[in-house]
C-alpha cells in the first residue's frame, strides 16, 4: 500500500523539484518539444508552474506580442543558455527604425475597422460578452497606436471612401 501511495505522489514531487531548477529572471525557451519554442523570462515561480513573460513574438496565425504572460509547466521549459541561445536574442528596435509607410498603416486601420464591425467582433455571436470586450479593447488599442504612428486620426468614413475609390479604380482598369 505504501508503494502505491508513493507512486501516486511521485509526479507531484517531480513537478516541485523541476520548479526549483528555475529562478526569477532566468531566460527560458518554452513550448512543446516538437512545437514552437519561444524565448521568455521567468517572472514568478508557483508550486507546479512558472509564470513566463514572452520576450519575442509568438505564433503564426494568432500572433502574441512580446510581453504576454504565460503560465507554463516546468516540463515545457528549458534554460535558454543551456539550449545555446545567446542572451541578447530579443532587442527591441528603436521606434524611428520601425516607421511604416503611410499606405501600410492605412491598410491596417482599414482591417481594424473591419474587425470592429459587430459581426466580426462577436464572431457572429459565438463569443461571450467578456471575450467581445477584451477583443474590442485590444483592437481599439491597436487603432490608437496606428493613429499615433500616422500622426492623425482616420475616421471609418474616410476608410470607406478610400476603399470605394480603390474598388472603382480596379473595376475601370
Amino acid at each position: 500500500m505504501i508503494f502505491l501511495l508513493d507512486t501516486c505522489l511521485l509526479p507531484a514531487k517531480m513537478m516541485g523539484m523541476q520548479t526549483h531548477s528555475f529562478k526569477v529572471g532566468d531566460r527560458v525557451l518554452f513550448g512543446r518539444t516538437h512545437g514552437e519554442q519561444t524565448l521568455g523570462t521567468v517572472v514568478k515561480i508557483n508550486a507546479g508552474s512558472l509564470k513566463v513573460r514572452q520576450d519575442e513574438e509568438r505564433g503564426h496565425m494568432r500572433t502574441r506580442a512580446a510581453g504576454t504572460l504565460w503560465r507554463v509547466p516546468p516540463s515545457l521549459c528549458r534554460h535558454a543558455d543551456a539550449a545555446g541561445v545567446s542572451a541578447p536574442v530579443y532587442a527591441p528596435v528603436p521606434a524611428s527604425a520601425t516607421k511604416r509607410e503611410d499606405h501600410v498603416v492605412l491598410r491596417e486601420i482599414d482591417r481594424i475597422y473591419g474587425d470592429l464591425s459587430p459581426e466580426n467582433l462577436t464572431c457572429d455571436g459565438e463569443l461571450s460578452n467578456s471575450q467581445v470586450a477584451r477583443k474590442a479593447s485590444s483592437l481599439r488599442a491597436r487603432l490608437k497606436a496606428c493613429f499615433k504612428e500616422l500622426g492623425r486620426v482616420v475616421t471609418e468614413e474616410e476608410c470607406m471612401q478610400r476603399w470605394m475609390a480603390r474598388d472603382a479604380a480596379r473595376r475601370s482598369a
